[in-house]
């Protein structure tokens, strides 16, 4: 009988108490990843933009700067580096969203040659659509279409008077997800602004993140709570559900195909890997030691994470 328990007990080690496969550390602290053609670009509090790479299985993973923006002033003279609140790729180019001098907001695109874009807007973050737009989204919580050849905005759109939480594009970069303070979550099309559908009922409170996903044609959408709760909900074919965590959901994660996801699931900033579909727990990682920034699915087996600090850590699911 003890053997029995004994073995049960060592399968739900094995299955819920997952301990990274690596762990990367940086020199300075992380603000933004973003894994785009095969690398993971990560935006610092020192100016930098690092880019991580690693073969099949997190293999051979190696980092190096690749690019470090002047240093900027405050209000009293004083230089400092910037932070970096959002980094894209496309082409061979970086769009870098980064702190301004004397409170003000810098984007740049930068190839072989630093170009800072005349857009003097509060920017919380920046994409790539293609290689002549960019999808801004502003504190003010509206988004807006740019036109790197022409320099004009396409088009600006004011969603509501909740303030701007974060956005996420889908795979092919037609469509955009909002997510912002009132808990309301927007789904539209990126070229012209259209609002498709608006996802709410789930979160009361501020939308810190939402990933979204397609299972076929049917769109998946996973989404982070202040309210301790994250947010599942179904394009047309599934019922919506919440699942309770026991601290604020700062971060959450989903795979491409829409079927497996993740969330920040305490104050130890353990994340909680589960089926999309019924909700049922696969795995708990534990390894961090501050709060959760980021979770990335790289494929449904494995799952890069970062945290407020230096720290990179990369998972093997079972």
């Amino acid at each position: 009988m003890f053997r029995i328990i004994g073995v049960f007990l060592l399968f739900l080690g094995s299955v819920f108490g997952l301990e990274p496969s690596y762990q990367l550390k940086l020199e300075n602290n992380i603000i933004d990843v973003n894994y785009v053609e095969n690398r993971l670009l990560v935006g610092t509090d020192f100016g930098e933009v690092i880019e991580v790479k690693f073969e099949k299985e997190f293999e051979n993973i190696t980092k190096k700067v690749v690019l470090k923006l002047p240093d900027i002033s405050n209000f009293f003279g004083d230089f400092y580096p910037p932070k970096v609140f959002s980094v894209d790729f496309l082409e061979g180019r970086l769009l870098v969203n980064s702190e301004g001098s004397e409170g003000a907001k810098n984007l740049f695109v930068f190839k072989e040659q630093l170009e800072k874009l005349p857009i003097a807007l509060n920017i919380k973050k920046a994409a790539f659509v293609d290689k002549d737009k960019i999808f801004l989204g502003l504190m003010s919580n509206e988004i807006l279409l740019y036109d790197l050849k022409d320099s004009k905005i396409l088009y600006q759109k004011q969603l509501s008077e909740a303030t701007f939480s974060d956005f996420t594009l889908s795979e092919d970069k037609k469509y955009f997800l909002v997510s912002c303070e009132s808990g309301i979550l927007y789904y539209g099309k990126t070229l012209n602004g259209e609002i498709l559908k608006e996802f709410s009922g789930l979160n009361k409170d501020n939308v810190y993140e939402a990933k979204m996903g397609f299972q076929g044609s049917d769109i998946v959408i996973i989404a982070a709570g202040q309210d301790r709760k994250v947010g599942v909900y179904f394009g047309n074919r599934m019922q919506d559900y919440t699942k309770e965590a026991d601290f604020l959901v700062y971060s959450v994660g989903l795979s491409l195909d829409g079927k497996i996801g993740a969330y920040m699931k305490n104050e130890m900033s353990d994340i909680a890997v589960f089926e999309i579909n019924g909700g049922k727990e696969m795995a708990i990682l534990k390894g961090h030691k501050n709060l959760l920034n980021s979770i990335i699915f790289i494929d449904d087996k494995n799952i890069v994470s970062a945290e407020d600090g230096k720290n990179i850590l990369f998972w093997k699911l079972p």
